[in-house]
């Protein structure tokens, strides 16, 4: 480690104010007992002088051990300052499930950084929960057994919910969901309109309103123009979409049936 960023390889060097921008991903799953026993006693001191305000990288260990002896809340605090949000994605990124791709991937890791901030051993937790987790993750967060963390800013969610502060858990989870879900409703408008072009016409309200062409029209007015033309089904998949488009334009989360619904499945063609 010490050879990556340069310095004599002891704990002065490293611990060293030109290294505070720096960032260090340690892998232990594949050394040895007596090597861990090394690794161990460097954290627990690295810890403690960083605790104390000393300079220094910020270390993130991907595989920790339960007998790794570490203190702790004094290094969940140091995130705080020495977490960017690029280390943040690298972070979350690094523990989804191998199985969880698309659009669930692209929620998961953006509620981790925007929801859980530098608590990482929730954000860990989260990009592994189940989709109806990420579709309600208010109620996740409700059911963590891990201690909230009052302190400066930015803070801890759980100590955001212990003091029943949920409009700042809402405003972090929209958030993540703009960021996410709104392309994804996006895109699925323009294939309703490109699908079903032919069928539609831009009404005198729709003039009235300011809409000049069929390809700006809003998901309600598709919903209103082509109700004779869907299944069920597709109707259904089209109220989701309205419904979570109108949520998240009034700055309020998804529902998390809608959210659930979009992540669920993806989306037939409306046709």
């Amino acid at each position: 480690m010490a050879e990556a960023f340069g310095t004599p390889p002891t704990l002065d060097d490293l611990l060293n104010p030109i290294l505070d921008q720096e960032m260090a991903i340690i892998f232990l799953d594949e050394i040895g007992r007596e090597d861990y026993a090394a690794w161990s006693i460097f954290f627990e001191r690295f810890v403690a002088d960083r605790a104390s305000g000393r300079s220094g990288p910020a270390l993130l260990v991907a595989d920790l051990r339960p007998e790794l002896t570490v203190p702790g809340e004094s290094i969940l605090q140091s995130w705080r300052t020495g977490l960017r949000r690029g280390d943040l994605v690298i972070w979350a990124e690094e523990h989804l499930p191998t199985t969880r791709d698309g659009l669930a991937a692209d929620l998961a890791v953006v509620l981790a950084v925007e929801l859980c901030a530098w608590r990482l051993d929730l954000a860990a937790s989260l990009v592994q929960a189940r989709l109806e987790d990420l579709a309600e993750p208010v109620t996740w967060l409700s059911r963590r057994t891990e201690l909230p963390i009052f302190g400066p800013d930015p803070p801890c969610p759980l100590a955001i919910l212990a003091q029943d502060r949920k409009n700042e858990v809402h405003k972090r989870i929209w958030r993540a969901q703009l960021t996410t879900l709104f392309p994804e409703i996006e895109e699925r408008r323009l294939e309703v309109v490109a699908t079903h072009r032919s069928r539609l016409q831009l009404d005198n309200h729709l003039l009235d309103l300011g809409v000049a062409s069929i390809d700006e029209m809003e998901l309600g007015a598709l919903r209103f123009q082509l109700r004779r033309y869907l299944t069920r089904t597709e109707s259904e998949q089209l109220d989701t979409l309205v419904h979570a488009r109108n949520a998240l334009a009034h700055r309020r989360p998804v529902d998390p049936e809608d959210a659930l619904q979009l992540l669920r499945r993806p989306f037939s063609s409306i046709s």
